[in-house]
């Protein structure tokens, strides 16, 4: 058979057409994850959306980002684990906005609620889904005193991805909470405040969990009462708080010390603080992420302007120095620190002072960062926290 030169051109077109749908784009690689950033300057606050390139980890921003954040002063995020929906706590406004993340990356806001403390500050997740925990600076519409975790129930249907809230219950904490974490086993909620007694440093609360109400129950060592919570030691003034992703260790940092405090686990959930710890940091320690395999730490250092890798001894829970140790550069006051799960080496930092978004690529064997092509990524105004999530077309990284 012979063929025109028209129909050689054409043929020869739809071929090198067919090579780079069958790999990647041929203009630009596709898309492994999204990152979003809430940023608190603007009144309502904004969510800046992303998408993460597989190749190099650069970001570009989705075409109609920045997205309202539904009220003022965004301070937190997290999404569901289908990764189909995000929550957005609003402080200055007291309440949450519950976004369906779309195919393509996009949020679309699906209603607003009000929470029944005042000036949410951290939120966690239950492992199932089923459960939001909001951690609130005070109880009610106070303005002082301690402060108090609502627990909403979600719809929990990941079918038709409606994790619509209802308000369940509420437990108190102590004074200037901080941050929150529910336990990857199920059973158990750990919150950190910062009391401003400085003779106190027992801030790290320990709670059990029921699965069926997601009600809250004091663990033995932590006691709550009507004016404050005391509970396990915990440095001078606990900023962040992480577990890993088998449930194994707990790390806190403290940002008046420069340190991160480990913990193992005693019968019960009880957390107890790593022989040979605490471990140093950079200045002023205010975030803390695990890569998704469970074996790297990654602290963001305020006014060093850097993040801390550490290598997880698996048996132990020790950390020890990885390559890069003294701290690898971000931009200007880096507020929140999270990494992609699709290939779980791309890794972003919010940077409030200098509106951006640092890229950083990490070594799955070693730890070490270095920057991601085109690093920094501008951002809205005073980012204040991040979150990523994979593509919904790329499997999450599992924990070994």
């Amino acid at each position: 058979m012979k063929f025109s030169q028209m129909g050689r051109f054409t043929l020869a077109s739809l071929a090198s057409l067919a090579v780079c749908l069958g790999l990647t784009a041929c203009t630009r690689d596709y898309t492994v994850a999204y990152v979003y950033t809430t940023s608190t300057k603007s009144n309502p606050g904004l969510v800046n959306v992303y998408h993460v390139d597989f190749q190099s980890g650069s970001l570009l921003q989705l075409a109609d980002s920045p997205v309202s954040s539904g009220g003022k002063n965004p301070v937190g995020l997290v999404v569901t684990h289908t990764q189909k929906s995000l929550f957005v706590i609003n402080r200055d406004d007291s309440n949450i906005v519950w976004y369906q993340i779309g195919t393509d990356g996009k949020i679309y806001a699906q209603k607003t609620y009000n929470t029944s403390g005042s000036f949410p500050v951290a939120l966690a997740l239950s492992p199932d889904d089923n459960f939001l925990y909001v951690l609130c600076t005070f109880q009610g519409t106070a303005t002082t005193g301690p402060g108090v975790i609502n627990v909403f129930k979600t719809a929990g249907n990941a079918t038709t991805n409606d994790y619509s809230l209802t308000l369940a219950s509420t437990t108190n904490v102590g004074l200037s909470p901080v941050g929150i974490t529910a336990s990857a086993d199920g059973n158990f909620v750990y919150a950190i405040e910062q009391d401003p007694d400085t003779t106190i440093s027992t801030n790290l609360l320990g709670f059990s969990r029921n699965t069926s109400t997601g009600a809250l129950a004091a663990l033995p060592g932590t006691t709550v009462t009507a004016t404050g919570a005391t509970g396990y030691s915990s440095g001078v003034a606990p900023s962040s708080i992480v577990e890993d992703p088998k449930a194994r260790y707990l790390y806190v940092t403290d940002r008046l010390a420069n340190q991160v405090i480990g913990y193992t686990f005693s019968a019960g959930g009880v957390p107890t603080p790593m022989n040979n710890g605490p471990f140093a940091t950079g200045s002023l320690p205010v975030a803390s992420t695990i890569d998704p395999r469970g074996m790297f730490l990654y602290v963001a250092n305020f006014n060093a302007n850097t993040v801390t890798p550490y290598a997880i001894d698996i048996a132990t829970g020790t950390l020890s120095a990885s390559s890069g140790s003294t701290g690898t550069a971000t931009g200007t006051g880096p507020t929140c620190v999270t990494i992609e799960s699709a290939l779980g080496i791309y890794l972003f930092t919010s940077n409030q002072l200098d509106n951006s978004v640092t890229g950083l690529q990490l070594n799955p064997s070693t730890g070490a960062l270095k920057n991601i092509q085109n690093t920094p990524f501008p951002a809205s105004g005073l980012p204040s926290c991040a979150v990523a999530v994979a593509n919904g077309e790329h499997a999450t990284q599992i924990v070994q």
